[in-house]
């Protein structure tokens, strides 16, 4: 009878083992999830930002222009006082592509490791089930005197 209670023992400590296993898994890809769903929420608010304000500048630009050829009457002068200020405008907006395109890159990068970790800790679950499994068969076996 002590060897049943034993193998009974042994039995549901591998089971409860089994199910914190499996929660602790479930919770971590649920995490890995969360932080993913962040970091693009991130990323799109920041560019949007971003493209607001080289948005907003440029409309400001187009005005300082309309105002400069009123005030100036040469178009070619006007046309060169006014470059004088497009030119931030535009490094600004390269950056801003250069800024986005890394982000989507790192957005990327940040989700293929993210499916990699859920398959690493899937590969990791069914190793430890099957761990388990194997545990609890030899707890089963008769023992030979």
């Amino acid at each position: 009878m002590a060897d049943k209670e034993r193998k009974e023992v042994v039995t549901n400590q591998i089971e409860t083992l089994n199910e914190v296993n499996q929660a602790l898994v479930e919770s971590l890809s649920s995490a890995q999830e969360r932080n993913l769903k962040y970091a693009q929420s991130v990323f799109e608010s920041t560019i949007g930002l971003l493209k607001n304000h080289a948005e907003s500048a440029r409309s400001l630009l187009e005005q300082w222009e309309q105002q400069a050829q009123k005030q100036i009457g040469d178009p070619k002068a006007a046309e060169s006082y006014m470059s004088f200020f497009r030119a931030p405008l535009s490094a600004y907006q390269q950056t801003l592509e250069v800024v986005e395109t890394a982000s989507k890159r790192s957005l990327e990068s940040f989700q293929k490791a993210t499916e990699s970790l859920q398959h690493a800790m899937l590969q990791g679950q069914k190793q430890w089930q099957e761990a388990a499994r194997q545990a609890q068969h030899l707890t089963e076996k008769p023992e030979k005197k």
